[in-house]
């Protein structure tokens, strides 16, 4: 089982890991349409973070961000693959499989949760939503 601090760390972490990659992949050559996207999802992001963070200082508990091993690992999968390629097709792909890889964690982190506080089961289901929101936005650039 899953506790409180930990549930709030892991969507407080996610959301991390979301933001790191929008401002990773905005400086790509795309249109100014999927940058609207990209920064509207950038905010989404900055308030899950925000909300998760203030929870965990309520709770007197620590704030655990993304190790720097993992967030130096996902910044150079993201420069090979825009390297590859950096067309906006390519970055609405790689955003849709972080999503998703975003949504399946969430759901099995959701499942795990002992769900004591109903406040931090809604911000773990917003963040579900969240992730499936992104993806949706990004299918049209696909």
């Amino acid at each position: 089982m899953i506790n409180d601090a930990e549930m709030l760390n892991y969507i407080l972490q996610s959301a991390e890991m979301g933001c790191r990659g929008i401002k990773h992949v905005r400086d790509g050559k795309y249109n100014r349409a999927m940058d609207e996207v990209l920064c509207n999802q950038l905010a989404r992001y900055g308030k899950i973070y925000n909300t998760a963070g203030s929870m965990l200082k309520s709770l007197g508990e620590d704030i655990h961000r993304v190790s720097p091993l993992a967030r130096k690992m996902a910044d150079l999968s993201a420069t090979r693959d825009l390297r590859r390629d950096p067309s906006g097709s390519h970055i609405a792909e790689m955003m849709i499989k972080g999503n998703t890889m975003g949504v399946n964690k969430m759901a099995q982190h959701l499942r795990d949760y002992d769900r004591t506080d109903p406040n931090i089961t809604l911000l773990a289901k917003k963040m579900l939503d969240v992730e499936q929101t992104h993806i949706n936005e990004m299918r049209p650039f696909l």
